[in-house]
């Protein structure tokens, strides 16, 4: 039997990088192999199994209704007494796993998680006798803790240690791989598992992919959560330069707010449409919106200054969006593949180059987007076929 810990990604539809790449993994494996899917009730200390509402948020069936919130606890708990129906009907599926783990089971773990999990992984492992595996996404908050809020640094660490008491750790990128690795090194880990990466796959259908350019449009594209490490301010500031000097273009973002370091970001967009720029911010759209906004861009930017994979990326080469992203780490890992502008994103003048390039120059537009067209990607049913034998270890 395969356990697997979907405590974020069920929660709420909020659909962060992480929670679609779970989403899409359960999904794949679910025919797969007999899968009991599970969250953690952190106040019980213990595993439980999902409500029907839970189960509909991991399988994309939570509408498209839902209004984005700053913060995920609050996407979890949007009424008062929220969080406590959810705990007592935790309480009536609590799950005692330590019990029910049998010889040649596997708990997989593809989330993060900062909480008791990571006491509870010290203390319930059936010695020998049950495999663990665990995605590790990336090493931000470990190496650029200025890029990340000061409570997603508290136990970090800790994770990152317990991490290497798994039989063997999944990464998307070698990049994260290689932070893993330094990490245990210079925290003096006694044993550490394999480090198996694999590039991002495409959550999407072959039918869904574009035949024809769409250079025509105007539309500049930018998807992600308002969080610092992101560089909104830096786009912004790049956009502003290019509408100074009369070039016409539409600046699209999307993502949810964060109250650490989205106000910022609001009061910049707003500063500007104030200004009379053309720049418009949706907080939350459904995958049909989403795929739409692609189609609808002309390219895409994604200044993020440190990423695990980058799954933005991913998605506008496939739709044939021509991408500006950095120019190192896991970023330029998804990039080298061709269809991306490889720049220095800490440079506003670099964004605004690079901006102003794919806006005046239809020739560049048009190659980018034929390296982008002539990109494949693996789908997530070929990505469970590479991680089912990890997972049992065969």
């Amino acid at each position: 039997m395969l356990y697997v810990d979907v405590t974020s990604s069920c929660k709420s539809p909020m659909s962060t990088g992480v929670q679609r790449v779970v989403r899409s993994v359960h999904r794949a494996l679910k025919p797969r192999t007999p899968i009991v899917p599970m969250i953690w009730d952190d106040q019980l200390g213990s595993y439980c199994t999902l409500s029907a509402r839970e189960t509909g948020f991991l399988e994309r069936a939570g509408g498209s209704s839902f209004a984005a919130a700053a913060e995920p606890e609050t996407a979890a708990n949007p009424w008062p007494w929220s969080k406590l129906q959810r705990h007592l009907g935790h309480r009536i599926r609590r799950l005692d796993l330590a019990a029910c783990l049998a010889p040649g089971d596997t708990l997989f773990v593809p989330e993060i998680f900062q909480d008791r999990r990571i006491d509870w992984f010290a203390s319930n492992w059936p010695a020998g006798s049950v495999r663990r595996v665990a995605f590790f996404h990336d090493a931000i908050v470990w190496r650029n803790p200025e890029l990340t809020p000061p409570q997603r640094n508290a136990r970090f660490t800790d994770y990152m240690k317990a991490l290497a008491e798994f039989d063997e750790i999944l990464t998307h990128s070698i990049q994260a791989s290689v932070d893993i690795r330094e990490f245990w090194l210079a925290h003096g880990a006694s044993k550490t598992p394999p480090v198996s990466p694999h590039p991002l796959v495409v959550d999407a259908d072959e039918e869904t992919r574009p035949s024809a350019r769409n250079s025509v449009s105007r539309s500049v594209l930018f998807v992600a959560t308002l969080e610092a490490r992101k560089n909104h301010l830096a786009l912004l500031a790049a956009a502003e330069i290019l509408w100074k000097e009369g070039i016409a273009f539409e600046l699209e973002l999307i993502g949810r707010t964060t109250r650490y370091w989205g106000g910022r970001v609001i009061a910049a967009i707003e500063e500007l449409k104030k200004a009379g720029r053309p720049v418009r911010w949706q907080m939350y759209v459904d995958g049909n919106r989403l795929q739409q906004a692609y189609l609808h861009s002309r390219f895409t930017v994604y200044p993020s200054l440190a990423e695990g994979f980058g799954l933005p990326i991913v998605e506008s080469i496939w739709y044939g969006k021509p991408c500006i992203c950095a120019d190192r780490g896991a970023i330029a890992e998804t990039a080298r593949g061709g269809g991306c502008r490889l720049i220095d994103v800490t440079s506003t003048a670099a964004i605004a180059d690079a901006m102003r390039e794919l806006l005046t120059r239809d020739d560049v537009l048009a190659r980018l987007e034929s390296e982008a067209f002539a990109r494949e990607f693996p789908t997530f049913s070929d990505y469970a076929d590479w991680l089912l034998p990890r997972l049992k270890g065969v």
